[in-house]
This record gives C-alpha cells, structure tokens and sequence, in this order.
C-alpha cells in the first residue's frame, strides 16, 4: 500500500503482514510475559480477570471518515439510535434526519465530501490578502490573532506544489456557514462515504465482534460503535471535528476516538470549546498524536491536548504515540512523541483489523495505536462503570508497561533515550494492569 496523503489516515506504508514482522495476527493483544511482544495485555485480563463478571455496554463515538456499516465483525456491535429511523425523517427531534447509526458532516442531501485539500493551503490562500503586508502581531486585531498565527504557519509549510489556491470541495456539497457554529444542522445519515475504509479498520481494534469465529477480535466485548464522519481524504475542518465531538457528547457516547489530526487549526477555539463540552459531561477523548516523526511538544499536532490560553491541558484527553512488537521496533519509526505532550504509547504497527466489504488487513499508524486505549478505556468503562473519564485516563496512564531500556527516537538518525524523553508515562498501555488499579479504585469510592 502506497503512503496515504489523507489526515485521517495517519497512515503509514504497510507491506503485507508476512512481509513485515513474523508476529500473530492479534501481537497487540498479546503479552510481553507468555507471548514475548510488547502487547497490550488484553487476551490475559480476558482469561484471569474478567471471567464471571458482566459488562455493561460502552458507547464509543468513532470521529473518523466513515464506517462499513454492513461489516460481518462490526455491524452487531454498531450504535442504534433507539428514537429514529432511516429515511428523511427526525423522529427524535435533534435536527440530525435518519440517524440511526451516527451522522456525515462532510455532505447534504444531495452528496458528500470525499477530496479535500490539507489545511495549511486552504488557511494561506483564504488569508493571503489580509495578512500578506503585516509585519507582526501587534498589527492584527485581537478577533484575529489565531488566523493570523496559522497563516503565518501555513505560509512556511507551503511547497512550491502548493503554487495553485486548492478547491473548494467542501463548499461545493456542505453548504453551511462554516464561520459559524451555531449553524450545525448540515450533512447525512449515510456512514459510508470514501475513503470509510480508515474508520472501518479503527472500529474493528475498539470493538469488533468478539468470538464469532470472524476475521479478528476487538478490544472491548460490551460496546456500542457510534459512526460520525469528519475526514475527508485530505485536512478535517475543525468545525466538523467541533460539532462530531457535540453529536458524540449529546447522543450518548462515553469515549470518543480521535484517530486524525494536522498541523494547522484555525478555528481552534471550536474544537477546544467542544472538547470542555465533552469534560463538563464526562467524556474521555482518546487522540491520536500523529505519524511525521515529530516532537509535537515544539511542532504542534492538532487537536491538542493544551488549551491556547495559559499551560491548561484537557483532563479528559489522551494523546497516544505508536509503538511495535519488538524492543528492536519499540517506538514505531513514524511516530511523533513528546514528554509533555503525548502521554501514553500503545501497539501500531501492522495492527490486522476490518476493512470494508468484510475484510480484514493489518495497517500502521498512530491511527491504529489510538483505538487500542480507547478499546482498553471502554473496556475499564464496562466492567467499571462508577469510574469517569478523568479516572479511566488517570489508570491507563498509571498502570503503563513501564520501558526501562533506551529506545530509539523517531528520525533521529538511530539515536537512542529514555523512553521519559517521549511520552509523560514513559511506558505502552497496558490492559491488565489497568483493569487491576480499576478494581482497586472501584472498591474505595
């Protein structure tokens, strides 16, 4: 497979599994102890702590570019929307018509969204004759210090293939008023838009049907997959990313997996508002931190777990780096890291999971590592559920497979560090350790 130019992908070139590593199937699920891989440790915690107990269903909202709906792995384990049917009608009065299992921003009645260009080309073309004579900050208005700052942004990641202003796509199908938020009822029910494949393989490591004797496992036994479509091939808008967040948050949705990002938000406050709306109401997001090799500490990843005003970070948001099976391969070689910034590590490499037209591919990428916590999040939320968010994220982070050797760092030319100097936790996700501390807390509250 070709390296991917869409943010959603967060993809990086995958040969076929054989070719790759000769590791099982389900490697992120496995043991460092019995299965020597760097797993998650979700098959042991499956077989000495969670027999004999019940679940209760965990909804998890899935903000990506789509999701098969007719998969064999994934279609019992979708979200129903319990007041609403298919078709044209909004039974349940909140705007969104045939919701049944999420809902598209990226279209309107008549089509959808696919292509899109990436965010610092749209931002530098929209701004150019604004900003293209100012010299500093205090020239600009304080209504429009943020766009200016991702247009100056934008303007140094330019390449000369970024020569012509980018089309418009988006403009051509949603048809909203995108500067205002409050404009919110756009899009469809159809879930299935390309490229739905990312969303599809990302749904499957949360929560694909577990033993049914199908493809592959997923994390979480009691889930329920909330579809909202916000990436295109190409840059997210974050006002779509804002209100998929809002839907997720009203409609149910416990955990909510953020597998996309880029390097520009100029409408950052949408999102960041979203994001405090999903804390006041007890929602974990789990973020991926993105694949260009980067100290996303210096350079930026957005959605951001930092706030813009002051050092604030979101309590209730997990930034995740990817990492391999191997100690040779720890820190996948893509993966962008930082110790204040990323918190946690978790499997990414050649993760085999659901494609469309029910099948099943292994792919890379924090793309993948970051439905891994979410599994692991919704898994301590169903068998836990007295536990919030910010607990959920407080075990997780806690309960990490130390890595006590040094590792090496992303394009660094081989150089080798503390595993401290990429990640706060300084360690991989770790499902039976956590599942352990979440018992321990469960009893004292």
């Amino acid at each position: 497979m070709k390296r991917l130019t869409m943010a959603l992908g967060l993809l990086v070139p995958v040969l076929s599994f054989a070719q790759q590593q000769p590791q099982p199937q389900n490697w992120h699920m496995l043991s460092k102890e019995t299965d020597k891989v760097y797993g998650a440790d979700v098959v042991k915690a499956y077989n000495e702590l969670l027999k004999g107990k019940t679940p209760k269903t965990v909804i998890v909202a899935v903000l990506d570019g789509g999701i098969d709906t007719l998969h064999e792995d994934l279609n019992a384990n979708l979200w129903r929307n319990p007041r609403e049917k298919a078709g044209n009608a909004d039974l349940d009065g909140n705007g969104y018509k045939g919701d049944v299992s999420g809902w598209n921003f990226l279209g309107g009645p008549n089509g959808q969204v696919t292509t899109e260009s990436v965010e610092y080309q749209r931002v530098y073309y929209r701004y150019k004759d604004q900003f293209a004579n100012v010299q500093n900050e205090k020239q600009v208005k304080k209504k429009d210090l943020q766009h200016y700052r991702s247009w100056v942004l934008s303007k140094s990641l330019l390449k000369k293939a970024d020569s012509i202003a980018p089309v418009d796509y988006r403009g051509k199908e949603v048809k909203d008023d995108y500067f205002n938020i409050k404009d919110r009822f756009y899009g469809n029910a159809n879930l299935m838009g390309n490229p739905y494949f990312h969303g599809t393989h990302v749904g499957g490591i949360i929560g694909a049907v577990r033993g049914n004797g199908k493809g592959m496992d997923g994390i979480a036994d009691a889930v329920k997959l909330m579809g909202i479509r916000v990436v295109p091939d190409g840059d997210e808008h974050d006002k779509d990313v804002a209100l998929g967040i809002r839907y997720a948050v009203d409609n149910g949705a416990q955990i909510i997996n953020m597998s996309f990002g880029k390097r520009v938000s100029p409408e950052r406050k949408m999102v960041e508002d979203a994001i405090r709306y999903a804390e006041k109401k007890g929602v974990l997001l789990v973020n991926a931190a993105g694949n260009e090799g980067s100290d996303i500490d210096s350079l930026p990843h957005y959605p951001s777990p930092f706030y813009m005003k002051g050092d604030k970070r979101a309590p209730n948001m997990i930034t995740v780096g990817a990492s391999g099976a191997t100690e040779k391969g720890l820190i996948a070689s893509f993966s962008n890291y930082g110790d204040q910034t990323v918190d946690v590590f978790a499997p990414g490499v050649a993760i085999y999971a659901t494609l469309p037209e029910n099948k099943y591919s292994p792919l890379s990428g924090t793309s993948m590592a970051t439905p891994v916590v979410a599994g692991i999040a919704a898994l301590i939320k169903s068998y836990y559920p007295d536990l919030t968010a910010k607990q959920i994220k407080y075990v997780i982070e806690q309960s990490v497979t130390k890595i006590d050797f040094p590792v090496t760092k992303p394009k660094s030319g081989g150089k080798k560090v503390a595993m401290t100097e990429l990640c706060r936790t300084g360690g991989i996700v770790n499902a039976y350790s956590a599942l352990v501390m979440a018992e321990k807390m469960s009893k004292t509250k």
